[in-house]
């Protein structure tokens, strides 16, 4: 179980768990053969490194204090983390679906810490969280719509 004591352990984890999709986008770039989808799946790393960057640049001091959230859920990293393998045979589509199940559940965790949250300022920032990843969801379906091999 992960237990939260304050916005920037949040936001640590929430680092590190965007910069494991963004590993998992290298290795389905490597592992893919078909060059339309490597450039899908590059696009999309790209997209997320700018996000990152955003996310490790907050100011958390612009957040209030640290006493925020009333009742944290228990989160284990393993449930965010696919868990499957993909492989130069994996389809673009099954890697595709592998993203889109990443990026629902880190939407699910932003949510989640949003229902506990207590001042308004960081109301904003997870509402913020939760858009950043309703994007990126976004953004992989439509690529995935207009993917064809």
């Amino acid at each position: 179980m992960i237990a939260f004591k304050d916005l920037k352990d949040i936001l640590k984890l929430a680092v590190k768990w965007e910069k494991k999709l963004k590993d998992f986008y290298d290795v389905a770039e490597f592992a893919l053969s078909d060059k339309k989808s490597k450039g899908v799946i590059a696009v999309l790393r790209e997209n997320l490194l700018k996000n990152i960057h955003i996310l490790e640049n907050i100011s958390i001091a612009d957040y209030g204090t640290t006493e925020w959230v009333r009742y944290a859920s228990e989160h284990r990293e393993e449930e965010l983390i696919p868990v499957k393998r993909i492989t130069r045979e994996s389809k673009p589509e099954e890697i595709f679906h592998q993203i889109l199940d990443y990026q629902a559940k880190l939407k699910d965790f932003y949510s989640t810490i949003l229902n506990n949250l207590i001042t308004d300022k960081q109301k904003e920032l997870f509402e913020s969280l939760v858009k950043f990843q309703e994007e990126q969801i976004y953004e992989t379906t439509n690529f995935m719509k207009k993917y064809k091999p």
